[in-house]
């Protein structure tokens, strides 16, 4: 799931078009339980959670594996950026040595290549976490329309990974975004990033969808879990 790609060419357009994600970063901030005044952001894109947290903080460390993304992440006082791989062992050694109390990501673990390793490494950092994690629930009639797969994770499997290495509250989000023509769905999967980037509509998958996508709408599903 090499995702970094698509988001690097996009990453300047990137905040007009991540509308759902804006909507799960704001409904995961509501979720913390309390304030937390040291924060770890894993993915942080261009700062959809940073936006959203009302509290003040003391540091706030943003993390993402796309330069681009971390240049144009807000800035301030104790705000510090850091590019990392959540796939990779050297990001978490880093983190070892961090004094922080909160590890936030918001829609971003999706696309971890090992999920079941990922939250082992971000369990053994011992800190609450706050995880919002899209499943193959979005998309679902888009993808049904082409005859191809999610190239995410099911919501069941997700919740049963979460459930693994923590002891979390899990709630699940739906959201519907709705379009003036199935064009425009296209366009918006491109450039939005939920997608991942991943190029799995060919020509006659793309045909497809113009022809006989039922919906005027996208769907999207996230499984959200607060907790330790």
């Amino acid at each position: 799931m090499a995702a970094h790609r698509e988001f690097r060419r996009f990453a300047r357009s990137y905040g007009r078009y991540n509308l759902i994600q804006t909507r799960v970063a704001e409904a995961l901030a509501k979720k913390v339980p309390k304030p937390f005044s040291r924060i770890v952001d894993l993915g942080c894109g261009t700062g959809g959670f940073f936006r959203a947290y009302e509290h003040p903080f003391i540091s706030y460390l943003a993390i993402d594996i796309v330069p681009e993304m971390t240049a144009i992440h807000p800035s301030g006082s104790g705000v510090e950026t850091m590019v990392g791989d959540f796939n990779d062992p050297a990001l978490f050694e880093r983190l070892k040595s961090r004094d922080f109390d909160l590890l936030v990501s918001s829609s971003a673990l999706q696309w971890s290549r090992d999920l079941d390793w990922t939250l082992a490494q971000i369990k053994d950092l011992g800190r609450p976490v706050a995880l919002a994690i899209f499943t193959s629930g979005t998309f679902a009639a888009l993808h049904e329309t082409a005859g191809i797969a999610s190239p995410i994770r099911s919501k069941d499997e997700t919740i049963a990974l979460l459930h693994k290495h923590f002891d979390v509250r899990i709630d699940i989000l739906k959201y519907r975004l709705y379009f003036k023509d199935t064009l425009s769905i296209l366009r918006y999967i491109k450039r939005s990033g939920v997608s991942g980037g991943t190029r799995r509509l060919g020509y006659r998958q793309t045909r497809q969808i113009l022809q006989e996508y039922p919906l005027a709408y996208l769907q999207f599903e996230v499984v959200v879990a607060v907790g330790k």
